[in-house]
């Protein structure tokens, strides 16, 4: 046993009382009264887990004393000694709870050692009970608690993120209506107003989701024109291209056609290997963005065991896997490059224990570091479209990530 439990035992014969405690002394503490008011008092002055008690006494019945225990030390287990003729009287008891087992007179001592040992073990169940009880509650409030903080988290940052957001909004604005306004700034602040846009629309919508705790929704795929769709992203960076003196070539296939997607995620996913590349790649260095359709078998499926490719995850079922058509997206760098051990590594959320592939958002200075978060997403939302992204590099030679999606996204 766990413990060393103790019984009180409650008999007017001071023999019965005696009996018990002899029979039972090694394995427990044993208590005795030949009173029930008695009883009661040493159920005030001590701690006991296990009472037993004659029916018939002169002051009251055992059923009345267990009654009176059960009152005032409800995890106290209630057993209760009595003749046949009591019988009724004990059942009634004990469909009413008072009373946890009844021992017949004259008892077996064997069986007499099993009943207690029982009700012990009983006893040990109800405090356990109690104990996890307590504790689910705490944990409970802690929860709540950090609900909380988490809505009152969340309200503040939406708050934050939109007080700078909105004055960049209307100075952009501002700005555009200023006369004699030249190229390229005319493009760059039209871009900005649209990239305001977009992230006013982004902080709507996380917002609303973290508070009603819905952190996935369906993919709201629409038939989208996959060229034009490149070039802007193409075009959404060319800025921080020219700031760097770097060139960005874009190639694309002229029949890339038609692509069922949630064209956001996926613009977003290139744009930000458009940055990435233009981070880790020197002044003067060279990107390109290119996209073509698979025929003849190429689809979203592994490169034959290409060991500088990250893997992808091998749970996951790809649909369009084996088929024909689909498309595939490319931006390569001739940056820093990865380093073999950490290329495995480059997809996984807050990975930024090495000096490339480190996500800064909004940022395009050289080898700027983040919280590695950017390729994480990047590989989630394409993953959302049934497709895959994969990385390959070489140190000091640069770094080629391929976006693939599936026949299904290739409608025409």
């Amino acid at each position: 046993m766990s413990r060393r439990h103790t019984l009180l035992v409650v008999d007017d014969e001071p023999d019965v009382v005696q009996s018990v405690q002899d029979l039972l002394r090694l394995d427990y503490r044993v208590l005795g009264a030949t009173r029930a008011k008695e009883g009661l008092r040493i159920l005030q002055e001590q701690e006991v887990h296990l009472v037993m008690t004659d029916q018939r006494m002169p002051e009251m019945t055992g059923v009345e004393f267990l009654g009176h225990v059960r009152g005032g030390h409800p995890e106290a287990i209630r057993l209760l000694f009595t003749g046949y003729a009591d019988i009724k009287a004990v059942i009634d008891a004990i469909n009413q709870g008072n009373v946890y087992r009844y021992i017949t007179k004259p008892w077996d001592p064997d069986d007499l050692q099993i009943v207690i040992r029982q009700a012990a073990e009983q006893y040990d169940l109800l405090v356990e009970r109690k104990r996890l009880l307590a504790e689910l509650q705490e944990k409970n409030q802690e929860l709540l608690r950090a609900n909380e903080i988490k809505e009152a988290f969340i309200r503040v940052a939406s708050h934050e993120l939109r007080t700078p957001l909105t004055i960049l909004y209307g100075l952009t604005q501002l700005a555009l209506s200023t006369p004699g306004l030249v190229q390229p700034w005319l493009d760059w602040l039209r871009n900005s107003l649209k990239a305001g846009e977009r992230l006013n629309r982004l902080v709507d919508q996380l917002t609303k989701m973290l508070l009603a705790g819905q952190f996935e929704r369906p993919l709201e795929k629409r038939p989208t024109e996959l060229a034009p769709l490149l070039k802007q992203a193409a075009q959404d960076v060319r800025p921080f291209v020219e700031q760097r003196k770097q060139e960005l070539g874009v190639k694309l296939e002229a029949d890339l056609g038609t692509v069922n997607i949630e064209a956001a995620k996926i613009r977003d996913s290139v744009e930000h290997l458009l940055l990435n590349a233009i981070k880790f790649t020197p002044d003067q260095g060279t990107i390109s963005l290119s996209a073509r359709r698979l025929r003849g078998g190429e689809g979203v499926r592994g490169r034959g065991g290409d060991e500088s490719s990250a893997p992808p995850s091998p749970s996951r079922h790809l649909p369009g896997s084996n088929d024909d058509g689909g498309v595939e997206i490319s931006i390569s760098d001739s940056g820093v490059g990865i380093d073999p051990k950490h290329l495995p590594h480059v997809f996984e959320p807050f990975f930024t224990s090495f000096d490339v592939s480190r996500h800064s958002s909004g940022q395009f200075e050289f080898g700027r570091r983040g919280l590695g978060l950017g390729l994480s997403l990047v590989k989630a939302f394409v993953e959302m479209h049934g497709g895959r992204v994969e990385a390959k590099s070489e140190p000091g030679k640069g770094t080629t990530f391929t976006i693939t999606l599936p026949a299904d996204a290739a409608v025409t």
